[in-house]
């Protein structure tokens, strides 16, 4: 990888971190989900081959961006991501999961700026009650459906040494673990609550223009984001596509990279191995 990172420029004023690499395709922006940071798609950049210009950014609240001690609504996200996109048009705009629904909401408010959007992993419950059945099914799930046990949870996985994660958590990549921890109790518990559980990414979707290519990159047995709602999302929306990469749970880019960048840069299905298949 290290090749690969000599060719990154990382730029901060007082606005979000952003890391670039220039490239000669399209510009593809890079929005990772809750408790990541830039650094969860470098992680297996070296098994993708991207030529393309790269923007990565850490969202508000989280990696090296500034975290204030704020509600992280949905516009104030977007807010932060349009000052530091500025008027770069032309955008394959791409997400995983918290970074999957600001993209939509971003494709939704500045429909002039995108070109492609890819939605990895997207969680869609419509409302925050379907959103508590879902995740009470699991057991950390009545965890992360209480606002104050939430906030307990970010901050006892804060004090958590790195040894413990990296056992806990020892399929990820060591640099996405140790980034867990780069955000705070408001980025992380405010950001669930207003973007995911309380936001109804079907009014963004309807605002599309019916002419931008939306795909949606998700596995069935994702247990953080039920694949029957993004499936309805797909229904309503006839320039929606689904790619279901099967077995790699909620990170596609993580078990999958290879499949998810030549999803990402349109290379056509057929040269795909035998694990994905479309809806």
């Amino acid at each position: 990888m290290t090749s690969y990172l000599s060719n990154l420029r990382k730029r901060q004023g007082s606005g979000l971190h952003v890391v670039e690499r220039p490239g000669s395709g399209p510009t593809i922006v890079l929005l990772h989900g809750l408790g990541g940071t830039h650094r969860y798609w470098l992680s297996v950049m070296d098994q993708v081959n991207f030529d393309s210009h790269l923007i990565m950014v850490d969202l508000l609240g989280f990696g090296d961006s500034p975290k204030p001690y704020c509600r992280y609504t949905v516009d104030l996200h977007l807010e932060a991501l349009k000052e530091a996109l500025g008027d770069r048009k032309n955008l394959t705009l791409v997400g995983h999961s918290l970074g999957a629904a600001l993209a939509l909401a971003y494709s939704a408010r500045y429909p002039e700026t995108v070109n492609r959007l890819i939605l990895i992993s997207c969680p869609y419950f419509g409302d925050k009650h379907t959103a508590y059945r879902w995740l009470r099914h699991k057991p950390s799930g009545w965890l992360l459906t209480n606002m104050m046990t939430t906030a307990l949870t970010c901050l006892i996985t804060r004090g958590i040494t790195r040894q413990i994660l990296l056992y806990i958590l020892k399929d990820y990549p060591a640099e996405v673990v140790d980034d867990l921890v780069k955000h705070n109790v408001m980025s992380s518990t405010t950001s669930l609550w207003e973007v995911l559980y309380r936001y109804d990414l079907n009014d963004d979707a309807k605002k599309l223009p019916k002419t931008l290519p939306v795909i949606c990159i998700h596995a069935e047995d994702d247990i953080s984001a039920p694949v029957e709602g993004i499936k309805r999302l797909v229904r309503l929306h006839s320039n929606w596509r689904l790619i279901l990469l099967d077995g790699t749970g909620h990170q596609p880019w993580l078990r999958a990279p290879k499949s998810c960048a030549d999803i990402i840069l349109g290379v056509p299905l057929m040269t795909h191995t035998n694990f994905i298949t479309e809806f």
